[in-house]
């Protein structure tokens, strides 16, 4: 995987300030293979990662694990359908087909960049991370993981993979 696209360092004094939600909303490039969301127990080094979240996206696979003293634990996958499905929001193919005949319009617009809306929830009390994804209004549930680390450890959030935009990245305390 490639290096670091996005990294957010947590504020500096987690007994007061705890992290309790995290919301990344961005666009991944076209034919997208893969991207990951680590949750760092250090801005500056990878050997300890309490929560890997990762997406294989031609397979719909999600891949958890955590990393400790350089060496990653074993994986747990998921099979999760639909999840990132390669397209645009409908509603913008709906809408060119409004603009000048529509048909023109369409045949210039990229349909295969795909956009991913995700929030996780970190459970300070059961050292566990759900995860949602927002679609529209709501949001549905993807997964969850009990960590080894706990959640106070995590210091900043990493995005690594096929990312072309990070869009919002927005953090909620407790």
């Amino acid at each position: 995987m490639s290096d670091v696209k996005y990294v957010v360092v947590l504020p500096t004094n987690p007994e007061y300030d705890r992290v309790t939600e995290v919301a990344i909303r961005g666009t991944l490039l076209q034919e997208p293979q893969q991207f990951s969301i680590n949750f760092v127990n250090s801005p500056s080094c990878t050997d300890n990662i309490t929560y890997h979240f990762k997406v294989n996206i031609p397979s719909q696979k999600i891949i958890q694990n955590y990393k400790s003293d350089g060496e990653w634990s074993a994986s747990e996958q998921q099979t999760v359908l639909n999840i990132f499905d390669g397209k645009s929001d409908s509603n913008k193919s709906k809408n060119l087909g409004n603009i000048n005949g529509g048909l023109d319009a369409a045949n210039n617009y990229s349909f295969t960049e795909a956009a991913f809306s995700l929030e996780f929830k970190l459970d300070y009390e059961n050292s566990s991370i759900r995860v949602h994804q927002r679609r529209g209004k709501g949001a549905n549930y993807v997964t969850e993981y009990e960590t080894f680390f706990s959640l106070s450890e995590i210091q900043s959030i990493q995005v690594w993979g096929d990312i072309k935009k990070i869009n919002q990245f927005s953090l909620n305390y407790d």
